[in-house]
């Protein structure tokens, strides 16, 4: 008897461990709860009318429609009409304004996602539309990207596409951030399932970021949803220090690490309304 019982004591320790680590991750790995509310500049109402009449042409994955499902709430909340917003790859004529988004490429390849892209704005849809903007993912730029390489890939794309379709106005676009990594992140990389959110990978997207500020920031053509992701509160959500500083997505505008909830949402197409309106054409 006092043998078994030695041999049930022994095993207690790392069962108990495993519960309350088991526990941990549970409950760190659990959604964002109460959020709070997070202060933004509404779009004024001309700016909501100005983007309601611009044929506007976007390429994006999953935050792109986070993006996009906020509009109609942006537009209902100031009592105005939303534009059309609709899924295609071909024309898209409208006696009005329109939104043409497409799901572009595959995230991981941001080459991809350019080329596309091009495909896109070479085809009918470039005929039709005043402005355009295609936007990566988060997944698209993490610590193993060549990020001088998918910039120069980047610019040089957005500079053809331009040279080619003079009537078009090309806007620009910051990467994505994802937020800290919880205890069930973290155990899942050291045992080396990385999910491309780490402290890493948000500082290969502040590199690729920087780049992009410093090329189109005083072009007046920037969507820079990076930082709306990471200064939408009292104090921006920055990490380290020097050259190894970085910024996180805020917490009180995530749905889960890498997307937007309805107040993230809500003030990325307050941001989108806002650029794109000072770039859309007079009528």
């Amino acid at each position: 008897m006092m043998r078994v019982t030695s041999v049930a004591r022994a095993a207690v320790g790392p069962i108990v461990v495993l519960l309350l680590v088991t526990a941990a991750v549970t409950w760190f790995g659990r959604s964002p709860g109460v959020t709070r509310p997070v202060q933004f500049d509404e779009p004024t109402a001309t700016e909501l009318q100005t983007v309601a009449r611009t044929k506007i042409l976007f390429g994006h994955q999953s935050v792109g429609a986070n993006l996009l499902g906020a509009l109609p709430d942006v537009y209902r909340q100031a009592h105005l009409p939303a534009p059309l917003i609709v899924e295609t790859r071909d024309v898209a004529t409208s006696a009005r304004g329109f939104i043409a988004h497409a799901y572009v490429g595959r995230n991981g390849d941001p080459l991809g996602k350019l080329a596309d892209f091009s495909r896109l704005v070479d085809g009918p849809l470039g005929d039709d539309v005043d402005v355009a903007l295609v936007k990566f993912c988060y997944a698209d730029i993490v610590a193993g990207t060549d990020v001088r390489a998918v910039f120069d890939a980047y610019t040089s794309t957005m500079a053809d596409l331009a040279a080619r379709h003079p009537d078009v106005r090309f806007l620009y676009t910051t990467a994505p951030l994802t937020a800290d990594r919880n205890v069930k992140a973290k155990i899942k990389a050291v045992l080396g399932r990385d999910d491309g959110m780490g402290p890493d990978d948000n500082r290969a997207r502040q590199r690729y970021n920087e780049l992009i500020r410093e090329e189109y920031g005083m072009s007046g053509r920037l969507f820079d949803i990076a930082a709306v992701e990471s200064t939408m509160q009292a104090t921006p959500t920055r990490r380290g220090d020097g050259d190894g500083t970085y910024y996180v997505l805020n917490d009180n505008l995530r749905s889960d690490r890498g997307h937007l909830n309805e107040q993230g949402a809500e003030a990325a197409a307050a941001e989108f309304v806002r650029v794109v309106s000072a770039n859309a054409p007079a009528r």
